[in-house]
């Protein structure tokens, strides 16, 4: 993120590339995590709590948004 809050937009914020970090809670029960952002490439998620729903099989890590409409999905493998 740029620490200018007047910085314009970058490629990458403006066309869709996403990246963020912040504490992660993991509710089992319901296969879902929540992120609350401390900092991100999109300024407008700094504080947002983005739930996103997990699938665990064998190798395989699906993560998927909590509201299907939104039409992502990644799907990590480990070898």
């Amino acid at each position: 993120m740029d620490p200018d809050p007047a910085a314009k937009p970058t490629t990458y914020t403006a066309n869709g590339y996403e990246a963020y970090y912040g504490p992660v809670e993991i509710d089992e029960a319901k296969n879902t995590f929540t992120i609350t952002v401390e900092s991100s490439l999109v300024r407008d998620l700094i504080g947002q709590k983005l739930v996103r729903k997990f699938q665990v099989t064998e190798d395989q890590l699906v993560i998927l948004p909590a509201d299907p409409s939104e039409g992502w999905r990644v799907t990590y493998e480990r070898f």
